[in-house]
């Protein structure tokens, strides 16, 4: 019945990917909620760790989620690692906002705020690379030559 393959845009693979990571990473803030376990030996106030992990998971799964969208399975296996990294990078991230930050202001909110825009730039820099990498032309050889799309197609 339908004989066309319909390839997202990059902006509708930026937003489907987004909502995908949200679908993912709220059942694991939630349960995090249920648990005050599972973040208790960091730095923040165990208040705030279901938006630690929410973060955590949604900056790591929206990277694997768009490597997939580039260079398939390869860059599935890359961006597992990239991920992994981000997210530790988004923890430390966390840790200095919320032990250097509330330790010199003493405010637990100024710190959520100061995470909340460490997370934003975070995702504004996915986006940024996700969208010039959509544009590549080195990306575009590397989908040729393994087979991810038609010679014609790009």
């Amino acid at each position: 019945m339908w004989r066309t393959l319909h390839v997202l845009s990059p902006l509708q693979s930026l937003v489907l990917a987004s909502v995908s990571a949200a679908i993912v990473a709220v059942p694991l803030a939630l349960e995090a909620a249920s648990r005050r376990e599972l973040l208790h030996d960091f730095f923040w106030p165990d208040a705030l760790n279901p938006y630690i992990v929410l973060s955590l998971v949604f900056i790591g799964v929206v990277l694997v989620l768009l490597g997939y969208y580039h260079l398939g399975r390869l860059g599935f296996l890359l961006s597992v690692a990239l991920g992994f990294a981000l997210a530790w990078v988004m923890a430390v991230c966390g840790i200095f906002c919320f032990v250097g930050v509330g330790h010199y202001f003493g405010r637990v909110r100024l710190s959520a705020i100061a995470y909340t825009t460490c997370f934003s730039l975070a995702y504004m820099l996915i986006a940024r690379l996700h969208l010039k990498a959509a544009k590549s032309q080195s990306v575009h050889d590397a989908q040729r030559k393994l087979r991810l799309v038609p010679a014609g197609m790009l």
